[in-house]
């Protein structure tokens, strides 16, 4: 095997392409991971919180050894609405809800991580087209026009990835089912998030704060995150809302934030587009797409780190699988990616939760959205929002195949919500050996 030919080639830095390449290397391949930026995570203004109901998992139970900004014990949930502010306060009886993180920070350590155990990584280092025999991904070209081959290439590289562009795996984007985020982040310093903030998240919903999504502030050391946005719909833009920072002045602008972050200075402020639809395909002939790039991200919950995580390792598993078999069809790879995918409890978990989520609250306003949570709220309202239109549906139509559904997906919820003394000591344990 020449200086440019490798087991595997991964694109992207973010957490999927870290993930897969320590896995790979840890099951003896030889690995390349290829990053654009200097830094990983140094661009990055999304995903901030990491969620434990998924690094209990064995696969992703060494995340927990990563730099820690902040462990999270409970929920605040704001419904704001001209005529009332209702806020509700979710406290587990033990255990730690979120891991509050910086991607900055946490990325650069997740690559070193995969570095340690024997992938070679290459930072400043654009990939700008593929390489393509007889129908097999081959390799990838990068801007200074290296060209790096592998026997199996892995896309890790986001939303826009260029590989999987090029490789026509993912369409050009419509205007339809994206959602638009606009993060920032906003520096308080240690002793104020203390004070202001302490170990809790917050959501808000609040008509003109965000577009039916969510808002929310998560804590980190010494700055507080905070994000909103909109789907990317006909009624994006009204009321005077003219851009989606719009939306975040709004919400910064609400009393109940505006005193929560007098005396801060804006760290910065940046945007960021997912697309909320499972693409057709996600594997060609020697390629796999992961992460954002394979379409597995869940904005509606915003979830998305945990699902590029847990497919990132699936698709080293399933390129190992390939290499052993000298078969490296697009078939047998979905075919291999895809057992490891459905048996994953928490990921078809939360699609099923998101799917549901999203059929509801696509058919209300957000004013309607706002009213509905302060009358039922769970799981920082969103949920609450799909259990409650079944139950009206149901009542509406004399209909008891709507409240069963909802009472089956209500049962079904329980377990995400509940942190136990296992998840503690597992905990523990992790943090003891990094």
């Amino acid at each position: 095997m020449s200086e440019n030919e490798y087991d595997i080639v991964i694109v992207g830095s973010g957490c999927a392409g870290p993930a897969a390449a320590k896995k790979a290397a840890e099951l003896g391949l030889k690995v390349l991971l290829l990053e654009k930026s200097q830094k990983p995570g140094e661009k990055n203004v999304s995903g901030t919180c990491l969620n434990m109901a998924a690094l209990v998992d064995p696969d992703l139970q060494y995340l927990m050894k990563g730099p820690i900004e902040r462990e999270i014990y409970e929920m605040h949930s704001y419904m704001i609405t001209p005529e009332r502010t209702t806020m509700f306060r979710e406290t587990p009886s033990e255990g730690i809800i979120l891991l509050s993180i910086r991607r900055d920070v946490f990325d650069a350590w997740h690559t070193d991580m995969a570095k340690k155990a024997g992938a070679e990584v290459k930072l400043s280092t654009t990939v700008i087209d593929i390489i393509e025999e007889n129908g097999k991904i081959k390799g990838v070209v990068t801007d200074s026009g290296d060209k790096y081959y592998g026997k199996m290439v892995i896309d890790a590289a986001g939303v826009n990835s260029i590989v999987g562009r090029k490789a026509g795996l993912i369409p050009k984007r419509k205007g339809q089912n994206m959602i638009l985020y606009t993060i920032l982040n906003v520096h308080l310093g240690e002793k104020l998030v203390d004070e202001r903030f302490g170990n809790s998240i917050y959501y808000f919903l609040s008509p003109n704060a965000m577009h039916k999504t969510w808002a929310w502030a998560f804590p980190k050391r010494e700055v507080v995150t905070f994000g909103t946005g909109g789907y990317m719909d006909d009624e994006l833009f009204k009321d005077g809302i003219t851009s989606v920072n719009d939306y975040m002045q709004n919400l910064i602008d609400l009393p109940v934030i505006k005193e929560k972050i007098e005396g801060g200075k804006i760290a910065s402020w940046g945007l960021h587009l997912e697309f909320d639809e499972a693409i057709e395909r996600r594997t060609r002939d020697g390629l796999i797409l992961t992460g954002e790039a394979g379409g597995f991200v869940i904005p509606f919950l915003g979830e998305g780190m945990p699902e590029a995580f847990f497919t990132g390792i699936y698709a080293a598993e399933s390129a190992k699988k390939a290499i052993d078999a000298n078969d490296f069809s697009a078939e047998k790879l979905e075919e291999h990616f895809m057992e490891r995918y459905q048996e994953n409890i928490f990921l078809q978990g939360f699609r099923y939760v998101a799917d549901l989520n999203k059929k509801s609250i696509l058919t209300k306003t957000d004013e309607e959205i706002a009213e509905i949570m302060q009358n039922v709220c769970i799981g920082g309202g969103f949920i609450s929002n799909a259990i409650h239109t079944l139950w009206m549906k149901g009542a509406e139509e004399d209909n008891m195949d709507f409240v069963q559904e909802a009472k089956d997906f209500y049962e079904f919820i329980q377990p995400y919500r509940q942190v136990g003394s296992e998840t503690i000591e597992i905990y523990k344990k992790m943090r003891a050996q990094k």
